[in-house]
């Protein structure tokens, strides 16, 4: 295969495991090869990581890259989605001073500890970067806490800020629990969707190494057509009770009707202002 190749940025059967001024190397979690994509998705090299990583230096000397430097801001999408849905908050986050990654990984092919070992490979091979924050959606909650259930190296090497989670799973999702043992259901969102039953979430320790708030929304939507899939009622927590259960320093509710909550603004300047002061 040549390179220079358009590509379509790997949503679903690629993971990010390496990020630099929005070039990236990823790698294919059936055959595990490697490819180097530039910032516009076009494939510049193939071959083992330290063969694309060799290419990504040439690259930076040929296109004079800029050097990244400071802190940056870790996006981690739900099941089924892709860093796509961060687009909004990235343009946001780099206007105010951050660098930002959203990271791709194929969350309806792998469970919750292969996901999270992609990502311990990712923060471990950040670099020029001293200060990192995480923003996640969704199931990337329980990535999260996953990720600092495991002790690593990177969490040592790199100075840990805030995190803003946002429609979290902090109970576990009742609906993917009534839900797994289909095996259509399972066949589509994939394994990872068994870690997300309320017993499992209820096993991860909260997060302790950094502040964390909270973003949520009153989607009655969702919460109506889960209900009438799974025949039971949602359970229902207040805010007192989440922000006890949870460890987080601040929580505030945004009501939403967009398809993708991150074309809603004023979610987009409420995980701003946490993470730049710690409050909503």
């Amino acid at each position: 295969m040549k390179d220079d190749f358009y590509t379509m940025g790997g949503s679903h059967f690629w993971e990010d495991v390496f990020f630099y001024q929005k070039w990236r190397i990823q790698r294919n979690y059936i055959t595990k090869k490697f490819r180097l994509l530039d910032n516009w998705d076009i494939r510049r090299h193939e071959g083992s990581f330290e063969e694309c990583r060799q290419a990504f230096v040439r690259y930076i000397e040929a296109y004079e890259i800029a050097r990244q430097k400071g802190h940056m801001i870790i996006m981690i999408h739900s099941i089924g989605q892709s860093k796509n849905i961060f687009k909004p908050l990235w343009r946001s986050a780099l206007k105010n001073g951050f660098l930002a990654a959203a990271v791709n990984y194929p969350s309806t092919q792998k469970d919750l500890a292969a996901n999270a070992k992609q990502f311990h490979f990712f923060l471990d091979h950040l670099e020029d970067v001293d200060t990192v924050s995480f923003v996640t959606y969704g199931a990337g909650s329980a990535i999260l806490q996953k990720l600092f259930a495991d002790r690593a190296g990177w969490q040592k090497k790199l100075k840990l800020s805030r995190a803003v989670e946002v429609c979290p799973y902090t109970y576990g999702s009742k609906l993917f629990d009534c839900l797994s043992n289909n095996k259509l259901v399972g066949f589509i969102a994939g394994p990872m969707s068994k870690d997300l039953a309320p017993n499992r979430i209820n096993q991860l320790p909260k997060i302790e190494l950094m502040e964390k708030g909270i973003i949520l929304s009153n989607r009655l939507w969702l919460e109506s057509c889960a209900e009438i899939l799974t025949r039971t009622q949602m359970p229902r927590h207040d805010i007192d009770e989440i922000k006890a259960d949870s460890g987080a320093k601040d929580i505030v509710k945004i009501r939403d009707h967009h398809w993708n909550i991150f074309h809603n603004a004023t979610i987009c300047d409420a995980v701003i202002s946490f993470l730049k002061n710690g409050k909503f």
